[in-house]
Order: structure tokens, then C-alpha cells, then sequence
């Protein structure tokens, strides 16, 4: 049985990726059920020392770099876990030992090596590379995925034999409503609207938005004028150019900011979940839609294809006959629908926030026997 003291080193509140949050927060309170006595877990969470007008971006980036390794605590614990890649550059320091490091996912590294299609290459990320170079320094790395495992070993060189994968889980809000707290989530995000609904959510880059407007513009002009789509986050230029490019003015929803108490309600209350995107450190929009009862239907893209497993309702990113076809099959047939459902939620099931916890435990209790 492991003893010692765990310490989970969390990066700064502010300018917290979400993805980052709902990891760190969910493998806290499941380690915390399940930790054996002997053990004791800490949390650092280091200070913003900059005045509010300076936390832009140098001003950040002035704090991870040089304030965080600065705070970092003296390492007198049986185990030090980085939760966010993002600061594995504090492995650099010779204080921090014995470490594990959670990577979620490469955009950066991924975008400047081309591989996205359709994009130009951005500028070599140096800051993401200082820090990412610094995973060789780790004792041990977690992904989230065997696709950010296969990432790390090919574009950062990492020892595959040092790699985990260790799937997190799905917060238990998310869940199916009976039928009339289905229609009242509907009628309170939607009103009478008796189309069906089509969500889709993000605005990050890779979300590959455009291809669910080929969509549903393909699917108007099959006849299937009943249908629109629904979109999270507040509409920026971008967006609005490209829905008036496709003219789907009509066919579009923006729902503005919603919160993550609110998907729940959300998820229950549209007829679908699409889900194009060409890259995913994880992917947890369709197995959450999923755990509510809603059908999901995907890109085969990076972790999307892990995450989906068996499921027939994957398509290539770019497939927008393909996409068309399996939400049109969803949307018409209730016998494959209901299969599709019990199937969504047979597989989001898998992914629980106490079994990631467990792994992590013996992942743990491994490096200390070392």
C-alpha cells in the first residue's frame, strides 16, 4: 500500500483552459474517495503576483515562465503530478522530483507541423516546445488518449514506455431526463421551435464548423427543411460570415455562452449532438451527449475514433455526405435510434471519474516502489 504525501500542482486560476479545470477537478474529488489512509494529498495553486492590466498575453506568459517555477514548493512528497502540460517546464528545476505529468492534448506543436488540414503552418510554438521538451525530465507521463501518447512520441520524442493512458471520466450531471423534463429543457432554451435540432458547440479552429453548415445545407436541399442547427458560444465574425456564406441564416441558432451546469439541460433538449472536428486531445462533447440520451455523431479524427470505439455514427471530418446521411437515418428512423441511444449510453458509462482516480493510484504506488 502506498504511503507519503501526493502533491497535485495545479497552473494559475487565471487563464485555466477549461479542459484543464474539469481534468483537475474531477481527478482531485476522485482521488480524495479514494487515497488510502497512509497517504496525504496537497494542492498547489500558485498566486497571481501581476496587477490586472498586465495578465494579457506576455503578461501571462511572464507568470508561467518565471513566477510559477519560482512559487513551485520544495519537493518533500512521494509523488509530485503536474495536471497541466502547460507547466511541465517547471521539471527543469532541480526541486521538483518524482514527478508524473497529465498531457491532454499537442494543438500547438500539431498546427505548426501542418496537421490540419486546410490551415497554413503557424510559427514555431518555443514556449509550448520549452515545456513539452521538458517531459523527458518526467518520471512518468499520463495522456488522455493513446492518440496524444502517439503524438508525444513521435513529434516530442518521448519514451513510449513511460507513457500512460489513462481515459478521464464523465461528470455524473450528465445524464438522461425522463420525457417531461426533456420538453420543459426544451421549451426553456428553445421556445416552441418545432424543427429538429442539430447542436454543435466550441469555437476553437479545429471544432471544423464549416463542414456542419455543408451539412445542413445539404440536407435542405434532399427537401429536409425541418431541421436547424444550434450553436454554443457567442457568435463571432468569423461564424456569422460563414453562415451567411452558406445562407443558412434561417437554419442557424446562436445560443450565446452556456454555462457547464447548464449542458446538461442542453444535451436533453436537442435531437442530436454533430461533432466534426478534425482533432481531439480527448473529445468529452459526445460521450456527455451521450451520457444524456442524445445521439452523437462524429468525425473518426485523432482520439474521436477511441472515444466513439464501435459506434456507426463516425464519419472523416471532411465527409459531409457521410454526415448527412447517418443524421438523417438518426433523425428518421426510431428503431435505429433507440439502438443508437442505448449503445451512447452503454459507452459513456466506461468513462468514470473513479476509475480514472484508481489507475492513477497505482500508478503512483508503481513509481514509489522504484
Amino acid at each position: 500500500m502506498m504511503s507519503g504525501k501526493i502533491l497535485l500542482a495545479r497552473g494559475f486560476a487565471e487563464g485555466e483552459p477549461a479542459s484543464s479545470l474539469f481534468l483537475a477537478e474531477g481527478l482531485s474529488a476522485a482521488l480524495a474517495r479514494h487515497v488510502p489512509k497512509s497517504c496525504q494529498i496537497a494542492e498547489f495553486r500558485p498566486k497571481m503576483l501581476l496587477p490586472s492590466w498586465f495578465r494579457g498575453a506576455w503578461g501571462m506568459r511572464l507568470a508561467r515562465y518565471l513566477f510559477y517555477p519560482l512559487q513551485f514548493p520544495q519537493s518533500r512528497t512521494s509523488v509530485v503530478h503536474i495536471l497541466d502540460h502547460g507547466y511541465a517546464h517547471v521539471l527543469y528545476s532541480p526541486k521538483v522530483k518524482n514527478a508524473v505529468v497529465t498531457v491532454t492534448d499537442l494543438i500547438p506543436v500539431l498546427w505548426w507541423k501542418g496537421r490540419f488540414p486546410g490551415l497554413p503552418k503557424k510559427n514555431i510554438p518555443l514556449t509550448v516546445l520549452y515545456s513539452l521538451r521538458a517531459l523527458k525530465r518526467a518520471k512518468h507521463i499520463i495522456t488522455i488518449s493513446a492518440s496524444t501518447k502517439s503524438d508525444l512520441v513521435e513529434l516530442i520524442g518521448c519514451d513510449p514506455q513511460k507513457i500512460s493512458v489513462i481515459y478521464p471520466g464523465i461528470d455524473p450531471i450528465f445524464r438522461q431526463y425522463e420525457n417531461g423534463q426533456k420538453l420543459n429543457a426544451r421549451r426553456r432554451l428553445f421556445g416552441v421551435e418545432k424543427r429538429k435540432i442539430v447542436l454543435i458547440t466550441g469555437s476553437q479552429f479545429y471544432k471544423n464548423h464549416e463542414t456542419a453548415l455543408k451539412t445542413i445545407r445539404l440536407l435542405l436541399t434532399r427537401g429536409h427543411v425541418d431541421i436547424c442547427l444550434a450553436k454554443t458560444g457567442i457568435p463571432h465574425p468569423g461564424w456569422l460570415e460563414l453562415v451567411k456564406k452558406h445562407g443558412l441564416e434561417d437554419q442557424v441558432i446562436n445560443l450565446g455562452f452556456i454555462s457547464r451546469d447548464q449542458m446538461p439541460d442542453l444535451y436533453n433538449a436537442v435531437d442530436l449532438l454533430m461533432f466534426p472536428s478534425f482533432y481531439e486531445g480527448f473529445g468529452w462533447p459526445p460521450l456527455e451527449a451521450m451520457a444524456c440520451g442524445t445521439p452523437a455523431v462524429t468525425s473518426n479524427a485523432a482520439s474521436l475514433a477511441e472515444v466513439m470505439e464501435t459506434l456507426e455514427t463516425t464519419c472523416d471530418p471532411f465527409d459531409v455526405k457521410g454526415f448527412a446521411n447517418k443524421i438523417l437515418h438518426l433523425l428518421s428512423d426510431d428503431d435505429h435510434r433507440s439502438a443508437v441511444i442505448l449503445q451512447g449510453l452503454a459507452r459513456s458509462a466506461k468513462f468514470t471519474w473513479d476509475d480514472a482516480a484508481l489507475q492513477v493510484l497505482n500508478l503512483y504506488h508503481h513509481l514509489g516502489d522504484q
